[in-house]
């Protein structure tokens, strides 16, 4: 049993880097969490008995989010709707200097809950990392043509770290108040969502 599980679809690992460390945060604060890979079955078939709020995060790449996690957000609206969700967007565009390319990113969170019919309580857009030296030699070109264009690092003989964790622990602690709510009446009588003291206190690594 989880209380806040924290679903991401991934492409280059900050995602999911993201996605533990939310997890990890989310057990700081006394609620079992765990990150799972929208990619594997085991998101799909996760026990929702318990769970007191969802976060589903998903990154930019080419100007459009992960298939996958466009696919789990809309087969799951109805759950997710019905309790306090995030939706958190990972892409390099929210770091730029040019505040068009901001504007795009928010934009492309907000279009992607839109077609999925889910309403997240909380959209969120984080900077994502430019993993210089993990890319191909095109990618790593290509990537950095982008970051010199936006202001970023073109120092392609290592990576840059653009995530903001202050941030990403904000998140936390804010949708863990919105999930304490549930689970203080869980604890006073509450029988539809009996809590367990055995559950997952650990995130768990996805490759």
């Amino acid at each position: 049993m989880c209380e806040v599980p924290v679903f991401y679809a991934t492409t280059d690992g900050q995602t999911r880097l993201i996605a533990e460390y939310l997890a990890r945060a989310f057990c700081s604060h006394g609620l079992e969490s765990v990150a799972l890979d929208v990619a594997n079955v085991e998101a799909w078939s996760v026990d929702r008995a318990g769970v007191r709020a969802v976060v589903l995060g998903a990154s930019v790449h080419a100007g459009k989010h992960q298939t996958t996690a466009a696919k789990f957000a809309g087969a799951h609206r109805q759950w997710l709707n019905k309790l306090p969700s995030a939706f958190y967007s990972v892409s390099l565009g929210i770091a730029s200097s040019n505040q068009t390319e901001v504007q795009a990113a928010r934009a492309l969170a907000k279009t992607f809950v839109e077609q999925t019919g889910w309403h997240p309580t909380r959209i969120v857009c984080f900077a994502g990392r430019l993993a210089y030296t993990r890319y191909g030699w095109l990618k790593r070109m290509l990537m950095r043509r982008i970051a010199r264009k936006e202001g970023g690092p073109t120092d392609t003989h290592r990576d840059h770290e653009l995530t903001n964790f202050a941030d990403v622990a904000a998140l936390a602690s804010d949708m863990a108040a919105l999930a304490r709510p549930v689970v203080a009446r869980a604890a006073g009588g509450f029988r539809g969502n009996a809590m367990s003291t055995d559950g997952l206190q650990r995130s768990r690594r996805q490759v």
